[in-house]
C-alpha cells in the first residue's frame, strides 16, 4: 500500500515538473517573438538598421518627391478635357436645319413649321363657292365668314392623281367650276355646294384629263358662311373627310393658321358658326 502511494506522488511530481517546464519554454517564445520598444531602437539606431537602408520594420528613408515629376502631371486624356472647350454647334445652323424639316411623325405634336413651304409654292383656296342656279346670292353688306382646313403630307410623301380621285369620289365630292372639286348638298353630285376641296400648292386646281400626272403633297377644304343647309353639319362633314384624307394618305390636318388641328380649334371653330349665326339672327 505505501509502494503504490509512493509511485502515485513521484508520478505527479514529474507532471507537474514536465508543465513548468513547458510554461517557460512557452513565455521565453513569447518574449522573444515580440518587438523591442521604441526606446531601445532609439538607443542603438545602428543595429536596426540594415545595410539596404531599411530597419526592421521594413520602413526605409524618406524621400522628398520634387514638384513637377511624372507622379503628379496630369494625364493627357484629362488635360485635353479640361483645356479644350466643349464643340456646340452654332444656333443660326440649328435653327435653319430644324426650319427645313417638317416633323410629321408625331401627330400629336401642337404645332408644326411650315417655313419650308414658300408662300409662291403653296395656293391659297379659293374663297368664292360657286353660285348655283337655285340659291339666291348673299345680300353684299352681308360680310361672309371662310373656314379653312388643311391636309398636309410629309416631304416623303405625296398624293397621286389616280388615288386622289378614287378618294374623293368615294368621299361625294364632284369635279366641277372653277377646275377643284366640290361636295354637294346631295351625295350624287346634285344641289347646293356645302364644302370645296383645291390643290394647296400651286396652280391650286386639278387638271381632270391628266390626273395621272398630278401629284400634290396638300388639298384645302373650305367653306363659306352663310351657306347652305345647317352650318355644323357641313363643317362636320368638312373635318370628316379632311380626316379620312389625312388616314388614306398618312398626313395630318392643319387648321387655317397650318397648324395641327386640335380639339380646342375645333371647338373654335363651332364657337365661331354659333356666333356667326346668332348675329345674323340679330341683325336679320
Amino acid at each position: 500500500m505505501a509502494d503504490e502511494l509512493r509511485l502515485v506522488f513521484i508520478i505527479i511530481g514529474a507532471l507537474v515538473l514536465g508543465a513548468l517546464l513547458l510554461h517557460g519554454l512557452w513565455t521565453v517564445r513569447k518574449n522573444s517573438g515580440q518587438p523591442r520598444h521604441r526606446y531601445y531602437d532609439e538607443q542603438q539606431p545602428d543595429s536596426t538598421e540594415k545595410a539596404d537602408g531599411f530597419d526592421d520594420f521594413g520602413v526605409g528613408q524618406v524621400r522628398v518627391v520634387k514638384k513637377g515629376t511624372a507622379a503628379e502631371k496630369p494625364s493627357a486624356a484629362k488635360s485635353v478635357a479640361k483645356t479644350e472647350p466643349l464643340k456646340r454647334p452654332e444656333p443660326q445652323k440649328a435653327v435653319a436645319e430644324v426650319q427645313t424639316e417638317l416633323a410629321f411623325d408625331e401627330p400629336k405634336e401642337p404645332e408644326l413649321n411650315f417655313s419650308a413651304l414658300s408662300e409662291d409654292e403653296l395656293q391659297q383656296p379659293a374663297f368664292e363657292a360657286p353660285a348655283e342656279q337655285d340659291e339666291p346670292a348673299p345680300a353684299a353688306e352681308e360680310p361672309a365668314e371662310v373656314l379653312i382646313l388643311y391636309v398636309l403630307l410629309p416631304e416623303s410623301k405625296d398624293m397621286k392623281g389616280p388615288d386622289l380621285l378614287s378618294a374623293l369620289l368615294t368621299l361625294g365630292f364632284k369635279y366641277g367650276e372653277m377646275d377643284i372639286f366640290h361636295r354637294h348638298l346631295d351625295s350624287a353630285g346634285s344641289g347646293a355646294v356645302l364644302f370645296s376641296l383645291a390643290n394647296m400648292f400651286n396652280p391650286g386646281t386639278f387638271d381632270l384629263e391628266n390626273i395621272e400626272k398630278l401629284s400634290t403633297r396638300g388639298v384645302s377644304l373650305f367653306m363659306t358662311l352663310p351657306g347652305p343647309g345647317e352650318p355644323l353639319q357641313n363643317f362636320n362633314l368638312m373635318h370628316n373627310a379632311a380626316k379620312k384624307l389625312a388616314e388614306e394618305f398618312g398626313g395630318q390636318v392643319l387648321d387655317g393658321q397650318r397648324s395641327v388641328l386640335t380639339v380646342q380649334t375645333v371647338r373654335h371653330y363651332v364657337d365661331k358658326i354659333r356666333e356667326f349665326q346668332r348675329q345674323r339672327l340679330i341683325h336679320g
